[in-house]
């Protein structure tokens, strides 16, 4: 480290000594810079966003595309703005993983197309890249089931049909689960569906994956029917059954499954809700479906400051951005507004920062608002056509040469307005 420092100094020295070389190495760095630019900032694309800003024409359509169903479109200025207003008793909702699958990810046209959805927007955060990718980050339930738990008490929407009438709720909300032992003692459950960290105790059910993709530094337990079935120590990704679930256990949470836990012992999971709100639990323990986002727009008319942002984990960059944005409102008598806010032009990155949705909402008349998973991963699919984006691709020109594989990537057009693939969404079928 010494010598390092060492002939920095000298090499800094050597440049401020002799003027030429400095001015040398001045002009090699700039030069290297300049390439790194190129190579990361897509300056194509700087012509698209400058030209959004430049439309002057603009337009706001509102039709009844089913009973009870009301689809309005703004275009103004480059930006795209898709309403889609349902009244509580015209149509089910319920959201869906990609590939029906904990892992993994999926376009969302090809999501609605394959469930036969009338519209569909994108919905939850999920992991980006590694093994894990796909991996829902926040809350999922579906058809009564966790797949995956909430993140940093997050917000979230919540679906249960009454009477045959939809009721839907905006809250933030945590999740305790527990194992209760044959002793009658409990262990905490960390997280279901996800990557098993340091002393973490986490439950895999067979809509994750073929096997847990652990590590073999944990012990493993295959339960069915409440019954410990078999215990496997220190060989990591075990199959998991279709008829049962697996208890994976790292560092001082193996030593607790190891040493209150055999082979036909009877376990339990319990599941408690923990909303912002108190006295809604059992509401929420209700919910057939539930899908997190987050941050929290408004409760009840009111819009969330910076600080209710930050607490739910969200810096000054996220909501204070022009980001494109998804996101649902509620209004009193229980109507939904599903919403988006993109560019009209396919790969130009435009929208508004989360206070201004706030008021958006509350101009259209909801009480409550959740934003979710916006950017590239904002779509909003209608009666099978992509309407979050007007305009698409340029054909491409004849004779103009293609791009070939580069290691061991592949080099495919891709048709921009299929937008990023994506983990979960939320499909509405008209009833």
């Amino acid at each position: 480290m010494f010598d390092i420092i060492y002939l920095a100094k000298r090499s800094i020295r050597f440049i401020g000594r002799y003027r030429r070389t400095g001015i040398v190495v001045r002009f090699l760095l700039i030069f290297c810079f300049g390439i790194w630019i190129g190579r990361m900032v897509q300056f194509g694309k700087i012509a698209d966003y400058v030209r959004s800003f430049s439309q002057t024409a603009g337009s706001d359509v509102t039709r009844s595309v089913a009973p009870g169903i009301v689809h309005r479109q703004i275009a103004r200025k480059g930006m795209l703005t898709n309403i889609l207003t349902i009244s509580p008793n015209a149509a089910e909702l319920r959201p869906y993983r990609a590939l029906n699958a904990g892992i993994g990810t999926e376009t969302l046209p090809s999501l609605a197309k394959r469930h036969k959805a009338f519209a569909a927007i994108n919905g939850g955060y999920f992991e980006m890249t590694g093994t894990f990718r796909g991996e829902s980050v926040g809350a999922l339930k579906i058809n009564g089931k966790w797949v995956s738990e909430p993140e940093q008490a997050r917000a979230v929407i919540g679906l249960r049909t009454v009477d045959g009438k939809l009721e839907a709720y905006i809250d933030r909300i945590a999740l305790h689960i527990e194992l209760v032992l044959p002793s009658r003692n409990r262990l905490t459950i960390d997280g279901i569906n996800r990557g098993r960290g340091k002393n973490e105790l986490v439950l895999y059910r067979p809509d994750f994956h073929i096997a847990t993709l652990t590590m073999p530094d944990g012990v493993e337990l295959i339960v069915k029917n409440g019954e410990v079935t078999s215990i496997h120590d220190r060989q990591g990704s075990l199959r998991i059954p279709a008829d049962g679930y697996v208890l994976s256990g790292n560092g001082k949470k193996r030593e607790l499954l190891l040493s209150q836990l055999s082979v036909g012992d009877i376990v339990q999971i319990r599941e408690t809700v923990i909303p912002e709100r108190v006295g809604d639990n059992r509401l929420w323990l209700s919910c057939q479906h539930i899908i997190g986002g987050g941050p929290l727009l408004l409760r009840n008319g009111v819009p969330s400051s910076s600080q209710a942002y930050h607490a739910e984990g969200f810096d000054k960059s996220f909501y204070s951005f022009w980001h494109p944005r998804t996101a649902i409102g509620k209004k009193t008598d229980g109507t939904l507004l599903f919403v988006t806010i993109t560019a009209t032009s396919a790969g130009v990155r435009r929208g508004v920062t989360l206070p201004r949705l706030a008021q958006l909402f509350l101009e259209w008349g909801a009480k409550d608002a959740l934003n979710l998973d916006g950017g590239a991963s904002s779509m909003f699919i209608l009666e099978d056509e992509v309407v979050s984006v007007k305009e698409n691709d340029k054909p491409q020109q004849s004779g103009k040469r293609a791009k070939t594989a580069h290691g061991n990537r592949r080099i495919r057009a891709r048709p921009k307005q299929l937008g990023r693939a994506i983990a979960d969404a939320l499909l509405i079928f008209p009833r």
